[in-house]
C-alpha cells in the first residue's frame, strides 16, 4: 500500500509549494533559503516584568519592534518540482550543493551550461566548471576514452545518439529512468520533445541520454527564384506538362525539372539577387563523413531501410536503393564542377554567397546564413519525396543526422550524478532551451515542439535573458530580419520533423556510415549505381558479421530488431 507521502499528487504538491513557500518566486533575488522563508520585520507586543526599588514586582506591557524570521518547513512531496531558472530548489539544494559539473562537447556546441552557471548554482548549489571543446571528428573517441579511463572530470559527456548503443554496452552509462521519475511534470517534458528526439534518448526501452540539440535536414532555396513572375511564366511555358514553378517541389523528379530549367533558361548570367553571382541550380555534401546522411533523404523516401527485419539483407529493398542512387546521380550535371569533393566548407560558403538556388542542409544554415547578399531571401520547406505506386502517394522522409545528447558516467558518486542530471535536465527543459536554441553563440537547434512555436520564434528576435555576459559569447538580439522570417523558418522545420527518419542507432554505425558514404561519393563522381549498391552491400555484411562475432548473433540481431520495431511504432514502415 502506498504511503501518505507517495499519495501526494501533482496538484497537492503545487498547492504546498504555493502555500508553504510563499517567497519562492523571488528566488532570483536571493530571497529564498533552504528549508525556510524570510518574512519582513514586524511589530510585536510582548510582556515585560519590571521591579521597582522597594516595591513589589510590577507587571507592565509595552510595545517593541523586533525582526522575526519565521521558519516554514519544506513540505514532503512524493516528487520534486522543477522550479524556474535561478530559483533555489529546497528539495535538492542540500543534496547537490558543492558538486562540480563540467561537460565535454564538440567545439561548435558552445559553453551553454557556463552561460547559466550562476543561475544553476542558485538553484542547487552546483559549481559549473570549464567546458572541454573537442573537434567534431574526435568526439566519439574522446567520449569513449573518458569512459575507458573511468574519468570523473566531466560528469556530462556529449554523445551522438547513433553511437549510444556502443556507450551503453560498456556498462558505464547511467540509466536515467529513476532520475526522470523523481520530478513532477516530466510527462510534459517528454510530450514536448519531438518523437524522433525522444526515440534517440533510449536504448532497449530505457533512457540513457538527455537532448540539448536536435538536427534535421530541410530543403532550402532562394525565394526570389520561385516568386519572380518572369521565371514562373517561363517555367510553365518550358515544362512539357505545363506545371507551375513551386517551392518546395513535391517529388525528386519535380526538383530535377526545376534544376534543368534554371540551368537552361536562367543561369549563369542572372542578376535577380543584387550582389550574388548565382551560378548553379544545386549542390550536395559529398564527402563520406555525412554524404550517407544526405543521400538517405532520397533512399528513405524510396522506402529503403538500413536492413530487413531479420538483418539478412542490407539496404532493403535493394532495387529501390539502386533507384535512389540513380536519382541522386541525375542531379550532378546541375551542380558545381568538383562537387564530389564538397563538404561543410563548400556547401556553407556557396550557400551564404548566393551561388546556388537550392540545396539540402541542416536547419541551422538559414539561421547563421542570414548574411548579405542572401539575408532575408533564404527559405526552407518539406523535403521532396518519391511517388510510391504501392501506396499511391508521395513518401517524404527527412534525415536527422548528428544531434547532441548528454550521458552521465555511472561510476561517479551519487551526489555528482544527481547534480549532473539536474543540470542536464533543466538546461534541456524549455525553461532554458527555448532561448538556447535561438541563440547565435551555440550550435543548438530545436528538439521540442515549443521551440518551433510562435513563442519560440519570438525568442529568435530577442537576446537570451538568462545568458550571463561574457566576451566568449557576445551575441545579442535577433537571428532573423523579421519575426515572419523566423516563423517561416521554424514552420519548415516542423514539416520535415513530421516525416523525420532516424540514423541507424546500432553498434558498428560508424563503419556502416563510412562504407555507404564512400559509395555515395563515388556515385556523385560517376560510379555506376548498380555496382555501388553491390559494393556497399558486401561491406555492410562484413560489418554485421564482425559485430556478430563480438556481441553474439542473438544479441546483435536483437539490438537491430528492437530498433526496427521502434521505427514501425513511429509509423516509418507498415
Amino acid at each position: 500500500m502506498a504511503s501518505s507521502e507517495e499519495k501526494v499528487d501533482r496538484r497537492t504538491a503545487l498547492k504546498a509549494v504555493g502555500a508553504g513557500i510563499a517567497g519562492i518566486v523571488v528566488g532570483l533575488a536571493g530571497g529564498y533559503a533552504w528549508g525556510s522563508t524570510a518574512a519582513p520585520a514586524k511589530t510585536t507586543t510582548v510582556t515585560s516584568t519590571v521591579t521597582a526599588p522597594g516595591a513589589a514586582t510590577a507587571t507592565a506591557t509595552k510595545t517593541v519592534t523586533k525582526t522575526v524570521t519565521p521558519t516554514v518547513g519544506v513540505p514532503k512531496l512524493a516528487k520534486v518540482p522543477l522550479l524556474p531558472p535561478g530559483v533555489r530548489n529546497p528539495w535538492l539544494y542540500d543534496k547537490c550543493a558543492g558538486a562540480k559539473v563540467k561537460m565535454m562537447v564538440d567545439s561548435f556546441a558552445g559553453r551553454i551550461i557556463e552561460w547559466y552557471a550562476d543561475l544553476l548554482k542558485e538553484e542547487i548549489g552546483v559549481e559549473i566548471g570549464t567546458t572541454k571543446l573537442v573537434d567534431i571528428p574526435m568526439v566519439r573517441d574522446e567520449a569513449m576514452g573518458l569512459l575507458d579511463a573511468n574519468s570523473k572530470e566531466y560528469p556530462l559527456i556529449l554523445v551522438n545518439p547513433n553511437y549510444l548503443p556502443d556507450f551503453v554496452l560498456t556498462g558505464k552509462v547511467e540509466c536515467l529512468d529513476p532520475y526522470f521519475d523523481m520530478f513532477y511534470g516530466v510527462e510534459d517534458y517528454f510530450r514536448e520533445i519531438i518523437p524522433i528526439y525522444r526515440f534517440y534518448m533510449t536504448y532497449e526501452g530505457k533512457y540513457y541520454a538527455i537532448p540539448f540539440d536536435g538536427d534535421v535536414h530541410l530543403w532550402n532555396y532562394l525565394e526570389p527564384f520561385y516568386t519572380k513572375d518572369e521565371f514562373r511564366r517561363a517555367y510553365k511555358e518550358w515544362h512539357p506538362k505545363r506545371l507551375s514553378l513551386r517551392a518546395p517541389p513535391e517529388t525528386w523528379e519535380e526538383w530535377l525539372d526545376q534544376c534543368k530549367f534554371f540551368a537552361e533558361k536562367v543561369l549563369p548570367d542572372d542578376k535577380t539577387i543584387p550582389g550574388a553571382e548565382v551560378l548553379w541550380p544545386t549542390m550536395i555534401w559529398a564527402k563520406p563523413d555525412w554524404s550517407w546522411g544526405f543521400f538517405m533523404n532520397f533512399a528513405a523516401s524510396y522506402g529503403v531501410n538500413y536492413w530487413d527485419k531479420d538483418m539478412t539483407t542490407p539496404l532493403h529493398p535493394q532495387d529501390r536503393m539502386t533507384e535512389a542512387l540513380e536519382m541522386l546521380q541525375k542531379f550532378v550535371p546541375y551542380m558545381p564542377e568538383g562537387v564530389d569533393t564538397f563538404g561543410s566548407t563548400e556547401t556553407v560558403e556557396y550557400w551564404c554567397g548566393g551561388k546556388v538556388i537550392s540545396q539540402i542542409w541542416w536547419i541551422d544554415i538559414n539561421e547563421w546564413g542570414q548574411v548579405d547578399p542572401v539575408k532575408g531571401l533564404i527559405r526552407n520547406g518539406l523535403m521532396p519525396g518519391y511517388y510510391d505506386p504501392k501506396i499511391g502517394e508521395v513518401r517524404h522522409r527527412a534525415m536527422t543526422p548528428y544531434n547532441r545528447y548528454w550521458i552521465i558516467p555511472n561510476y561517479l558518486d551519487e551526489k555528482t550524478k544527481l547534480a549532473a542530471f539536474y543540470v542536464a535536465y533543466h538546461v534541456s527543459h524549455w525553461h532554458y532551451s527555448i532561448w538556447s536554441c535561438a541563440d547565435m553563440d551555440c550550435g543548438m537547434d530545436p528538439y521540442m515542439w515549443i521551440h518551433m512555436s510562435p513563442p519560440g520564434a519570438e525568442c529568435y528576435m530577442k537576446a537570451n535573458p538568462y545568458k550571463k555576459p561574457s566576451k566568449e559569447w557576445p551575441h545579442k538580439g535577433s537571428l532573423f530580419p523579421s519575426y515572419k522570417d523566423a516563423l517561416l523558418h521554424l514552420e519548415g522545420g516542423r514539416k520535415n520533423l513530421s516525416v523525420a527518419f532516424p540514423m541507424p542507432c546500432i553498434p558498428g554505425m560508424p563503419e556502416y556510415a563510412d562504407a555507404l558514404g564512400r559509395e555515395v561519393q563515388l556515385v556523385i563522381g560517376g560510379k555506376d549505381p548498380k555496382q555501388a549498391m553491390s559494393d556497399v552491400a558486401a561491406a555492410w555484411e562484413d560489418v554485421r558479421d564482425k559485430y556478430i562475432g563480438i556481441l553474439g548473433k542473438e544479441k546483435y540481431i536483437g539490438i537491430w530488431k528492437d530498433f526496427y520495431n521502434r521505427m514501425i511504432e513511429m509509423g516509418l514502415f507498415p
